[in-house]
């Protein structure tokens, strides 16, 4: 006697995003949901960095005195980098271990901060034009918009960054020799 039974089998097909390698961190990070980053807020959804590095970042920073909004909200943006998702794009370990920046970025960060005053100096006294100001920050420079880190302005619009209560400090130098061994 012979029984034969049916059995149905219900395949479900998940469409699997490619998850976004965070180049700036060891090999096995990638971008993930992250709570709780305050500087870098617009990152939340998805984001390289941890909560506590971000703490870690912005309270190690020298007082920025004297900035403009808009200066604050540049360097703000700028000193996240390192929660970017897409930092693969311009940031590779095997390479020169530098953060490929927009060059028009720089400018516009130099421009806007030069008159700002950390450690008792301006900003346009420490450094003679935005050159000197991002490489000294471990920067390189990309002319154009493709495979460098720029400024997304809206980012400031749609989030409450403006009323947040927090000193935007300055230290890029001091942060980006640094963060490689805080974040280990």
């Amino acid at each position: 006697m012979i029984v034969s039974t049916q059995i149905e089998v219900e395949y479900q097909v998940f469409e699997q995003k490619p998850q976004q390698q965070c180049t700036y961190f060891e090999i096995d990070r990638y971008a993930t949901p992250t709570h709780g980053l305050v500087n870098c807020s617009w990152y939340a959804p998805k984001a390289c960095c941890k909560t506590t590095e971000v703490i870690s970042v912005f309270t190690t920073m020298f007082p920025l005195y004297g900035a403009t909004q808009a200066c604050q909200n540049q360097l703000n943006y700028m000193m996240c980098f390192f929660c970017d998702p897409n930092q693969r794009i311009w940031y590779n370990q095997d390479t020169d271990h530098k953060v490929h920046i927009c060059a028009d970025f720089c400018r516009m960060v130099y421009k806007s901060c030069r008159s700002a005053q950390y450690n008792g100096n301006e900003i346009g006294e420490s450094y003679l034009n935005e050159t000197s100001f991002c490489e000294a920050q471990n920067f390189r420079l990309v002319e154009g918009k493709k495979n460098c880190f720029n400024f997304d302005p809206t980012v400031f619009g749609r989030t409450s960054m403006l009323e947040v209560n927090i000193t935007i400090m300055f230290g890029v130098t001091i942060i980006l020799m640094s963060l490689q061994d805080i974040l280990s």
